[in-house]
C-alpha cells in the first residue's frame, strides 16, 4: 500500500542514519543481531506490511538506505531473460472462451500448444482450513428490526466450487490471480493435472505441507500454490480439462438424478436472454402495468454521458458496440422516463440516475436525453441466476490422495 511504502521507507532511511553513525563504535554483528530482532523476529513479522516491506537480508541494507524500497525492490526483481526461461511460468496461456460442453458456460481454453510435463498455468492459492466459514446461515428480524444469522444453515458460499479440499479434511484451497476458475471437469477428456509449485518459480512455501491447520489457521497471508501441468499433449486452442475427482463426479450425477425446476422457472428469462430478445425498453409508467421479472434490472452505460456528438458518430457507423463498455463498473442503474420517435423512425429515450463525482464522492440525479436503444443494458439482480439457487450444486475440486498431506486430515471419510 501507497502508505506503508511510504512509512517504511521513512524507517530504513531513519535506520540508516544510526546505523552509520554508530557503526564504528558497535560490530557488525550486533547490529544485524537487533535489525533481525525488531524487523523480523517480532509478533507483527507476518502481519505488518510495513515491516515485510524492508529488507531480509541483512547485506542489502546498505544497497537499500542508498536508494528507495521501490527501486530497492525493483532491482532485487530484474531478472535475465535466461532466468526467465530457466524458470519463468507465463500467465496468460489460457482464454476464456464458451465451453464444449453444453451448458456449461465458459471454458479456458490453450494459447499455445503444451507436450507432457509442461506448466499450463500456475495456480496460486488461498488457504481456509475450516470451510465452516463458507457455510451460510436462515436470517431473521430481531426486536429492533435488525436481521441476525440463526443456527439454521441454509447453504454454503458459491465459492466452494472454484476451491479444491479433499473428504478427509476441512482445508479448502482456493485458487486466485489466473483464469483457472473456467476450467471444467471432464474425465474422458481430461489433459491437466494439479501438482504442488517449486519454490524458485512461484510463492510456494513446501513447509507449509507440514503445519497443521491451526497453524495455517493463524497465517493471515498466501504462501501455498500448485501448478497446473499437462498430462498428455494439449493443442493450441483446445479446452483445458480437469478430472475433479470421483466424489464430485458422483456428487453431480447424483444432482442431475435429483433435480427439479424452482417455482416459477418457466417464466425465468436472464439478463443475457433480456439484452438478445428484448428491442423496446419499456417506461415507468409502462413498467407499472407490464414490469419486468424481479431478477433483472435496466441499466444506463455511462459512455453516453459525454458530448451527443463523441457518440453519434458511432451511431451513424454502425460502430456503437466499439464505443461502449459493457460491464457493471461503467453503467448505473436507471429509470425510463419517456420513449420517443423522430421522423425518420428512429426511437430515442429520456432516462434519469444517480452519478457519482469521482472528486468528492457525492451522488448526482442525472437527466439524459435523446438515448438509443444500446444505451442501455439488462443485468442480473445480486444471487438471481441459476447458480445462486439454493437447489444448485456445492461440491470443491478433489485433490488427489498422493499430494494431500496426512497432517491435515482431521476428519473421517464416509466416501
Amino acid at each position: 500500500m501507497r502508505g506503508d511504502l511510504k512509512l517504511g521507507n521513512y524507517l530504513l532511511k531513519k535506520y540508516g542514519g544510526v546505523h552509520r553513525r554508530i557503526l564504528g563504535n558497535i560490530g557488525k554483528d550486533i547490529l544485524k543481531d537487533v535489525w533481525e530482532s525488531l524487523v523480523w523476529k517480532n509478533p507483527w513479522n507476518e502481519t505488518s506490511r510495513v515491516l515485510f516491506g524492508l529488507p531480509r537480508n541483512w547485506n542489502d541494507i546498505d544497497i537499500a538506505t542508498n536508494i528507495t524500497l521501490m527501486e530497492f525492490t525493483r532491482q532485487k526483481h530484474s531478472v535475465t531473460l535466461a532466468w526467465l526461461e530457466e524458470y519463468g511460468i507465463c500467465g496468460d496461456w489460457i482464454t476464456v472462451k464458451n465451453s464444449t460442453i453444453p451448458q456449461a458456460g465458459r471454458g479456458a481454453f490453450t494459447r499455445r500448444q503444451f507436450y507432457p510435463g509442461e506448466i499450463v498455468s500456475p495456480f496460486p492459492l488461498i488457504h481456509i482450513p475450516y470451510r465452516k466459514y463458507l457455510d451460510m446461515y436462515e436470517m431473521k428480524k430481531d426486536e429492533s428490526g435488525d436481521f441476525e444469522a440463526t443456527k439454521k444453515k441454509v447453504t454454503t458460499q458459491l465459492l466452494l466450487n472454484y476451491c479444491m479440499g479433499h473428504r478427509e479434511s476441512t482445508m479448502l484451497l482456493c485458487p486466485y490471480g489466473t483464469l483457472s476458475s473456467f476450467i471444467n471437469h471432464n474425465q474422458t477428456l481430461v489433459n491437466v493435472e494439479i501438482v504442488w509449485a517449486e519454490p524458485k518459480n512461484s510463492n510456494h512455501h513446501p513447509n507449509w505441507q507440514n503445519k497443521s491447520l491451526s497453524e495455517l489457521y493463524e497465517t493471515s497471508y498466501a504462501g501455498l500454490a500448485m501448478n497446473l501441468k499437462a498430462i498428455r499433449e494439449v493443442r493450441e486452442g483446445e479446452e483445458i480439462f480437469l478430472n475433479y475427482g470421483d466424489e464430485w463426479e458422483s456428487a453431480w450425477k447424483k444432482h442431475v438424478d435429483d433435480w427439479a425446476p424452482v417455482e416459477g422457472a418457466k417464466d425465468y428469462m436472464s439478463a443475457e436472454q433480456h439484452n438478445s430478445e428484448v428491442g423496446t425498453i419499456n417506461t415507468e409508467s409502462e413498467a407499472l402495468l407490464k414490469p419486468y421479472p424481479d431478477n433483472v434490472m435496466i441499466h444506463v452505460n455511462l459512455a453516453f454521458v459525454q458530448p451527443r456528438e463523441n457518440w453519434m458518430k458511432h451511431w451513424r457507423e454502425g460502430t456503437l458496440a466499439d464505443f461502449i463498455v459493457i460491464e457493471d463498473e461503467y453503467t448505473s442503474e436507471c429509470d425510463i422516463l419517456r420513449r420517443e420517435s423522430d421522423e425518420e423512425g428512429n426511437v430515442w429515450y429520456a432516462v434519469q440516475f444517480n452519478m457519482t463525482d469521482d472528486n468528492a464522492g457525492n451522488e448526482e440525479l442525472r437527466l439524459l436525453e435523446n438515448l438509443p436503444r444500446e444505451a442501455f443494458i439488462f443485468f442480473d439482480k445480486p444471487h438471481t441466476t441459476d447458480m445462486h439457487q439454493l437447489s444448485a450444486l456445492r461440491h470443491e475440486i478433489q485433490i488427489p490422495d498422493s499430494i494431500f498431506p496426512e497432517i491435515w486430515k482431521n476428519i473421517k471419510s464416509s466416501f
